[in-house]
């Protein structure tokens, strides 16, 4: 059986209550937390204040729902922002500890001066958050996003987070379409192993579109990850925070569910 998530990214707009309910009501057993009732920063939402901890894993637990990612705006590009983003991360990772995250979203995003320095910078970022979190029993998943899109750019953040088994990527297989397109298993099979979750979102020349109407091979992305083994979610990303005119996320909830996978 599949195993399906969305993110809030979808609806942000909405109440923790509404947010749950919209997951009984498909039939999806975890979320990722990108944005609560208007509010995108994690340290400002009313929920996961210290405070209201004990009544968010409450609510969660009742409604059956696994609050799974906890989504960030954490970069590690900007040399002068990044002892700023490492204490970000910290503040956020302890969030997803106090209410029962799995993990925490982060970015590499740009890839700024010496390509190679950045992509150096953006690896010890990405490895000393994994080590503080691994105590607290939280993994850092770096989103493939932005200029961190690669095969090439990706292997040396994963080779300098050799060891840390809390460590990840989330695939965002939109952001590799303009690289690989039909050839997408050249980025797929040497980091496989390290793919942990997976955002699922479809485009039609350059429009976002609803699930299976666009030109990405979610379906076949699906079957293939599946069939070699993968265990993890997958994930709608329906990017309705940022593109006001998409339709409401049940729309694209109801199309991803009926797709023929």
């Amino acid at each position: 059986m599949i195993k399906w998530c969305f993110s809030t990214l979808g609806c942000t707009d909405r109440s923790l209550g509404e947010i749950l309910a919209l997951a009984r009501r498909y039939g999806i057993a975890a979320v990722e937390v990108r944005g609560i009732g208007g509010v995108l920063d994690n340290g400002e939402i009313a929920d996961f204040a210290p405070e209201n901890a004990s009544k968010t894993k409450e609510m969660l637990q009742e409604a059956g729902v696994t609050p799974l990612i906890l989504g960030t705006s954490v970069s590690f590009h900007d040399e002068a922002k990044f002892a700023e983003n490492l204490q970000a991360g910290k503040r956020d990772m302890e969030i997803a500890a106090r209410l029962g995250f799995s993990a925490v979203r982060v970015f590499g995003n740009r890839i700024v001066g010496d390509e190679d320095a950045c992509i150096r910078r953006v690896a010890e970022g990405v490895r000393a958050l994994a080590l503080a979190a691994a105590p607290l029993g939280v993994s850092v998943f770096l989103e493939v996003h932005g200029d961190f899109n690669t095969v090439e750019r990706l292997l040396p953040i994963v080779e300098l987070c050799d060891g840390c088994e809390n460590f990840g990527l989330i695939w965002d297989i939109c952001h590799t379409n303009a690289t690989y397109g039909a050839g997408w298993r050249r980025f797929y099979e040497p980091l496989a192993p390290f793919i942990r979750h997976v955002h699922l979102k479809d485009i039609k020349k350059g429009v976002h579109v609803l699930p299976g109407e666009g030109e990405l091979p979610i379906c076949e992305v699906i079957r293939t990850m599946r069939a070699d083994g993968y265990e993890g979610y997958f994930s709608l990303e329906w990017e309705k925070h940022w593109h006001k005119e998409l339709p409401e996320i049940e729309v694209a909830l109801e199309r991803l569910l009926q797709l023929p996978i």
